[in-house]
């Protein structure tokens, strides 16, 4: 494992006009410490005791599939459309390739060094079995993945058409990302992004987390037998068809199908772009061969109906991975009361000691554990409060935080959706009979699918001397791709310009800030706890007799080509 000292940034200009610009290689990013939660106190780091990657919102997407609504894509800014975009990106056609190129990074640097890798949802984008399967190819590996999904037939495919709203590589298009943002010609990159190429897969520990794209009809609706014919059928649609409505996502989470009944084109039907089930999507990761079995799924989530569960592999340390999605629809989040019952009893089940309801003390006799939440939506998107299918209460942010707040194990929740690097104190409100300080970090990460295509390693860390706090360590992960792509067209020649193009484009998700600030990115933050639970993980560390590895310091984990 390396750590070298450099970063991916922003560089020079690429065309005459100064609007499409490439990347380059800089100096490290100083890193910096963060004590909102622990004014005064200064970073000591000793033992490490976890060590993880959390990856997130690849939104791997099947390109032909009827599904897709690419043709929605020039209504992107129009009024009370916000929640149907994005519909398109210029760097899809390189996608998989990035990924590949993101998975050999981690492979390189797990090894020996990593506890385990976790996705943070989205990790395909319409809930198709034939996407799953692709993920499945990526993250384990030795499977020859087709980045067509098998189709044959280029005319649905954006990046093929020679036309003003799609960005096509080759020098007869003059499209409007070419005209107005300066993207480049690159005569063969369609041809090369088509052929076919041997996964490696992680090689260490992964555990998947449920996200909207993961359950929903592109990230939002419910899926119906109407939708199924379509997604599965033998023509895909191109064009709208009707004047755009005033109210797309009231019309589209009850009849998926709305938007679809303009001009089309056959295709070849497909029977692996049918809709899975979250039960089919939980059944799949135990079908899966690599470690953990089930990838934190268990037979009893089969059993239950439930896509949540706990992971304790790590000694001291309790990982929680929330489903926060909602079955109703929406692409924001929330959790229901069987969930939020499971929740507290997990919680529990790692601390010593809680506040009740009341405020008052309660004691368990069980032993302490650091607690990491992971889920899809962070707490800023917990906001969907549809009535539930099945009658549940759902709970959203300011329930989830209060309840967190009773629990002084909790550390850190860690989450994705949004595509941007994010990392916000979450202060724990005053108590009179308690010092001030304390409460959790809440981290988003930014999505593999867009700039600035990080991943991020994150260390549990517990102090030299007895000081009541742990640190969390965080450092990004660049994939392995050089800076500017050659010539030839290999996999990390296009995984490069994925990452290029990803800077480029000009409606990314996450925003023109999507890459966050340095203390957003490089950070040791300063997390209280009380000395129950740092005694607790070091006597875990003890027991498991695990030797901390790995150099502690640098800025973006940029690998070498492999």
């Amino acid at each position: 494992m390396t750590f070298p000292d450099r970063t991916i940034r922003p560089g020079a200009a690429l065309d005459a006009d100064g609007r499409y610009r490439g990347l380059e290689r800089g100096p490290a990013e100083p890193r910096s410490t963060r004590t909102e939660l622990a004014p005064g106190a200064t970073p000591d780091p000793g033992a490490t005791v976890a060590r993880f990657v959390q990856l997130t919102d690849f939104q791997i997407a099947d390109p032909v599939s009827p599904g897709c609504l690419t043709f929605l894509h020039g209504l992107a800014g129009r009024p009370g459309w916000e929640f149907m975009f994005p519909a398109y990106r210029p760097q899809e056609p390189v996608a998989l390739q990035a990924f590949e190129a993101t998975i050999r990074t981690l492979r390189e640097l797990g090894t020996g060094t990593i506890d385990f890798v976790v996705t943070t949802g989205d990790n395909i984008d319409s809930a198709q079995s034939n996407e799953l399967s692709a993920l499945f190819a990526l993250l384990d590996g030795d499977t020859v993945l087709d980045p067509n999904f098998g189709a044959t037939e280029t005319k649905t495919l954006p990046a093929h058409a020679v036309s003003a709203e799609f960005y096509n590589p080759e020098p007869e298009s003059r499209d409007v990302y070419k005209r107005e943002h300066g993207f480049p010609d690159v005569p063969g990159l369609l041809a090369a992004a088509a052929r076919p190429f041997r996964t490696r897969g992680l090689g260490v520990p992964w555990l998947a987390c449920f996200g909207n794209h993961d359950c929903l009809v592109q990230g939002r609706a419910p899926v119906t037998p109407e939708y199924q014919a379509l997604v599965t059928g033998d023509s895909a649609p191109t064009a709208l068809g009707i004047d755009p409505p005033a109210d797309p996502m009231r019309r589209y989470l009850p009849d998926p199908t709305v938007l679809s009944q303009g001009p089309a084109v056959p295709i070849a039907a497909r029977a692996d772009r049918r809709v899975i089930s979250p039960a089919e999507y939980v059944r799949a990761h135990l079908d899966s061969p690599t470690e953990p079995r089930g990838h934190g799924f268990t037979e009893q989530n089969l059993i239950e109906g439930t896509t949540y569960y706990s992971y304790d592999a790590v000694p001291g340390v309790r990982m929680i991975v929330l489903d926060s999605t909602h079955p109703a629809g929406h692409v924001t989040g929330s959790i229901g009361a069987r969930q939020w019952d499971w929740l507290v009893d997990q919680l529990i089940a790692a601390h010593s000691s809680y506040r009740g309801e009341d405020g008052a003390i309660v004691r368990t006799g069980n032993r302490d554990r650091a607690v990491i939440i992971a889920s899809h939506h962070g707490l800023g998107i917990l906001t969907n409060s549809t009535p539930d299918p099945d009658g549940e209460t759902r709970y959203l942010a300011a329930d989830l935080e209060a309840l967190l707040h009773r629990f002084g194990n909790v550390v850190l929740w860690i989450a994705g959706h949004e595509h941007r690097n994010e990392v916000t104190p979450r202060r724990r409100p005053p108590d009179p009979q308690e010092d001030p300080a304390g409460g959790f970090w809440h981290i988003l990460t930014s999505g593999l699918c867009e700039w600035p295509c990080q991943t991020r390693l994150l260390e549990l860390v517990l102090p030299q001397q007895d000081s009541n706090h742990l640190i969390i360590r965080s450092t990004m992960i660049d994939h392995s791709a050089p800076e500017r792509p050659g010539p030839a067209l290999e996999l990390l020649d296009l995984a490069s310009l994925h990452r290029e193009l990803s800077f480029n484009e000009p409606t990314r998700v996450g925003g023109p800030h999507s890459a966050g600030t340095p203390a957003d990115r490089t950070v040791d933050l300063i997390v209280p706890v009380s000395p129950a639970l740092l005694a607790s993980l070091r006597g875990a560390m003890a027991r498991s007799e695990q030797p901390s590895t790995g150099d502690r310091d640098g800025n973006a984990v940029v690998l070498g080509p492999n």
